[in-house]
């Protein structure tokens, strides 16, 4: 009788240097993986920050065009001999240039706190970041009248604008005792419940609109405008067409921005107080999906257009 041999087999697997190389593998897959994911979500919130500020800018520009070029045209020699009869010279010089454009700053670094800017159809009034993270308050505010017939008071707007065929908010910060003499400070609130020109307490006639605001919002971003100028006008003697021009500076209020440093504008991994003394900011690295840079953007704008003629 044969004996059969009993035969056993082998069962074949991975070694334990073969798994760790399979894993370690792995391991650098994911991470290259994830890397390369983060790189493209930086990218897509840095250039949608970009596109949001661009696209606020262009919409801006077209903005002040159109106000300006649906403005009607004035003598601002006559305007001068009307508003400004104990100093009709200085005023007809630059064109009664102060009721057209009035703008604050800080002396000592030349920081734009706000302004206003009159086009004779829209007047605008602004805040800019440097008034919102100012130590003290040196934000403009607005009183007007609304359709129903009530005082109302604006709080510190970014960007406001409201109706004004007459002058009425730039008129509302000169010295009414006709020297051509500007009032306007940083922290002021402008009264425009009052007849124009006139210290009287009379109501105006018929309530002013309500303000527009939120033509800076994009994209659910914070923008804040961090200048804005408009150069001295000039004006056709013939046909009274005003040529206005002017500049502005608009930027996220994310980044910590500073116009008046040189070289990046947008400062990364830092925090600062604001007025409120509120943190703003974060020490997030360069490749954070939440980081500064990712939400920082500025540009410059320019435009300019003429008033309608005679």
């Amino acid at each position: 009788m044969k004996l059969q041999k009993l035969t056993t087999k082998s069962k074949k697997g991975f070694t334990m240097v073969e798994l760790s190389i399979t894993l370690a593998f792995i391991g650098v897959l994911l991470i290259t993986i994830a890397i390369i994911t983060t790189n493209i979500v930086s990218i897509y919130q840095k250039g949608t920050t970009i596109k949001a500020v661009n696209s606020v800018g262009r919409g801006l520009i077209d903005e002040l065009t159109s106000a300006i070029n649906s403005a009607p045209s004035v003598d601002t020699t006559s305007l001068c001999n009307s508003l400004a009869p104990n100093n009709i010279d200085a005023c007809v010089k630059d064109h009664a240039f102060s009721y057209i454009f009035h703008a604050s700053q800080n002396e000592e670094t030349g920081e734009q706190y706000n302004g206003i800017f009159c086009t004779g159809y829209y007047s605008y009034i602004w805040n800019t970041y440097y008034s919102a993270t100012a130590e003290q308050s040196h934000s403009l505010k607005l009183r007007y009248l609304n359709t129903d017939g009530d005082v109302v008071t604006t709080d510190a707007p970014r960007l406001m604008r409201i109706e004004d065929r007459n002058y009425r908010v730039c008129s509302a910060v000169m010295d009414s005792s006709g020297n051509y003499k500007s009032n306007f400070t940083s922290n002021m609130t402008i009264d425009i419940t009052t007849l124009a020109h006139s210290t009287s307490d009379t109501p105006l006639p018929n309530p002013t609109k309500t303000p527009t605001e939120g033509m800076l919002n994009e994209f659910d971003l914070d923008l804040m405008l961090y200048e804005f100028t408009v150069f001295p006008i000039s004006q056709d003697s013939v046909t009274l067409r005003t040529y206005m021009s002017g500049t502005f500076i608009l930027a996220t209020l994310r980044g910590d921005i500073d116009i008046m440093r040189s070289g990046d504008y947008c400062s990364l991994g830092t925090q600062f107080e604001d007025k409120n003394g509120n943190m703003v900011g974060d020490t997030s690295s360069l490749n954070n999906l939440g980081s500064e840079f990712n939400y920082c953007a500025i540009n410059k704008f320019n435009f300019a257009a003429r008033t309608a003629g005679v």
